[in-house]
């Protein structure tokens, strides 16, 4: 079980809570029934049928709670406790709650006291605190559940002296009970792992660190409900900023409009969102390079407790609103990697007093908690000198191979030697026919030497051999990639145009979107950590749209495998695809590019799921 807190109230209400006590310690008699010191002492036993709970109560809290009336004696008579005990039956009934994940409230089938002794006289309100009652309720569940929620409402939540309940929660089978200290209206949440319940006392070290690595694998990283978790992942076009804060905390300062039910539905999350998105647009200052930056929000989603993988859209749902938390994803798109990056968060309230945050990009991340106390509230990152640049996206030339005509300036300067004797010989011996002949033989061929020369000398456009045609397409190829590592829609078309013709362009960056879609529908970066190419072969071209008498068209069939990951709130989904294609490799004029594919397919080989380094 992983214990959950929802709300921690301030240190100056503890101190207050505390100081209080004691002056009300040293003049009892001056006590508002209205405002009653209550500490009650809760067992909880789990089976997977059942919460059978046991209540211990001092005769006092019957007689605060209840205002029960002594006789002029200043005693309670046992008609008067008995009338009590009816009472606080039905008070526990109403005001102790367990709610299931999706905040159905589960009712007690069994309400009733254990045997107790009490003096037929009845008990003097001076000796209240000696004499308790145990109640005990049982709560039957359908199917073992996976997460209890508990709440008491034995006071107002505003009261001045508020109710505590010592709750202590024993799984059946398990070794040490959790503790905790229930607040009034406070919802605090387990998490019920059947298979590995709570280790004993005795166990291990070894023992508790595999339990423990095996509940926050379990629930990817987020072991807290009720804590704020700051992510901000790095990349070198884009900086994201993912949030996840329990709903109440954000309730505080922004007083988000609901009606008084225990469950947000569709319409009050909607008026929550704007609200929320503009708290978080307007706070939380990031500075990139020194700039202060705004951000794009790209998701606002409610959660309930049953989510643990924020990486998978939520489905539009009714949440509880005790246990329901609120993701926010800010984008900041970049033209190149970033050189520093510094968050200051102000978005602290009663509720809010600290933050778990982290930056992760390339080389080790920086964790730190951030707090509202001792200026504790930034936190810098600085480009380590290890990071990787992307890679470079540059046309690939069409290499011009020149063909084997070594005898063309032979033969030219041959023919210009003998046309230039043959013309001064014929002017010598007064031949002007012979020469005006002459002339006119030179005129038509230095005229016919322009298309035929060029022709004879126009470079070929088709590699010499298969290896050359490989390192065209492997170029082409890891093109197309390497723009896909690029954030705004036109850098990516962009980045494409330098390697992929035609209508291709658009098909591709489909097929290509929609793979990175299918590993990411959470609006996360999908990393490309490697591009493999598993098989290449030239062969004829899949089709000859392109194909003309002064251009070079060849074919490859190529099979690749692409591992990415996509890395969201402190978790890495990794993803190995093969793919498989024919592609059409044409010379548009200055360079290749690829202008053609048939026969794409896609297989998924390998999908892990893990934690953050």
């Amino acid at each position: 079980m992983v214990r959950v807190r929802h709300f921690v109230p301030p240190w100056s209400i503890r101190v207050l809570f505390v100081m209080t006590i004691s002056l009300v310690v040293g003049s009892y008699g001056t006590i508002s029934a209205s405002h009653p010191i209550s500490i009650t002492r809760a067992s909880v036993y789990l089976t997977r049928e059942s919460a059978d709970v046991r209540f211990e109560v001092f005769l006092e809290d019957l007689y605060l709670f209840h205002q029960l009336q002594p006789n002029r004696e200043d005693f309670l008579d046992l008609s008067v406790i008995r009338q009590g005990i009816k009472l606080h039956e039905q008070f526990l009934s109403q005001r102790f709650e367990i709610t299931d994940v999706e905040g159905n409230r589960f009712g007690p089938q069994d309400v009733g006291v254990a045997a107790y002794e009490l003096p037929s006289e009845g008990v003097p309100l001076s000796d209240l605190m000696g004499h308790q009652l145990v109640f005990e309720l049982q709560y039957v569940f359908d199917q073992p559940p996976d997460l209890l929620t508990f709440t008491q409402m034995f006071t107002d939540e505003d009261a001045v002296l508020p109710s505590e309940t010592k709750l202590e929660v024993k799984q059946q089978g398990g070794g040490s009970a959790i503790v905790h200290t229930l607040l009034p209206h406070e919802a605090y949440s387990l998490r019920i792992n059947w298979d590995h319940p709570p280790l004993s006392p005795q166990a291990s070290d070894e023992e508790r660190r595999q339990w423990t690595d095996r509940e926050k694998q379990a629930l990817l990283g987020i072991t807290n409900y009720s804590r704020v978790y700051s992510f901000i992942y790095i990349d070198d076009f884009e900086v994201r900023h993912e949030i996840l804060v329990p709903y109440l905390s954000l309730d505080e300062d922004l007083l988000l409009t609901r009606d008084d039910d225990p469950l947000l539905d569709l319409t009050e999350q909607d008026l929550a969102r704007q609200q929320i998105k503009g708290y978080f647009e307007f706070g939380n200052p990031l500075r990139i390079d020194g700039e202060l930056r705004k951000p794009l929000v790209q998701r606002c989603d409610f959660y309930g407790l049953d989510m643990t993988d924020f990486a998978s859209a939520s489905k539009r749902r009714v949440v509880p609103v005790a246990n329901a938390r609120v993701a926010l994803i800010l984008s900041y798109r970049l033209d190149e990697a970033p050189q520093s990056i510094e968050l200051t968060w102000n978005r602290f309230n009663n509720s809010v007093w600290s933050v778990s945050a982290a930056i992760l990009g390339q080389g080790t991340p920086v964790r730190e908690k951030l707090s509202r106390l001792g200026e504790r509230n930034v936190l810098t990152w600085n480009r380590p000198k290890e990071w990787r640049s992307p890679v470079p996206i540059t046309a690939v030339a069409a290499i011009r191979q020149k063909p084997d005509s070594g005898w063309l300036p032979v033969a030219v300067l041959a023919f210009a030697i003998v046309s230039g004797v043959a013309l001064v010989v014929a002017a010598a011996m007064r031949r002007f026919r012979i020469a005006i002949a002459t002339g006119i033989c030179i005129m038509i061929a230095a005229v016919a030497w322009v298309p035929v020369g060029e022709q004879l000398t126009k470079p070929s456009y088709l590699p010499v051999s298969d290896d050359e045609a490989a390192g065209v397409f492997e170029q082409l190829h890891d093109n197309v990639y390497a723009a896909f590592r690029r954030r705004t829609e036109e850098s990516i078309y962009d980045g494409l145009e330098t390697s992929v013709h035609g209508d291709l362009l658009r098909r591709i960056y489909l097929e290509m979107r929609r793979g990175l879609a299918n590993e990411d529908d959470g609006g996360g970066t999908a990393r490309i950590d490697l591009v493999q190419r598993l098989e290449l072969r030239r062969t004829a071209p899949v089709s000859s749209e392109l194909q003309r008498a002064d251009t070079s068209l060849f074919g490859v069939n190529c099979s690749w495998k692409v591992v990415g990951r996509v890395e969201h709130w402190g978790h890495v989904h990794v993803r190995d695809v093969v793919y498989r294609a024919s592609f059409n490799v044409a010379d548009t004029g200055e360079h290749w590019k690829l202008a053609g594919m048939k026969a794409f397919s896609q297989t998924s080989v390998n999908t892990s799921t893990q934690l953050s380094k």
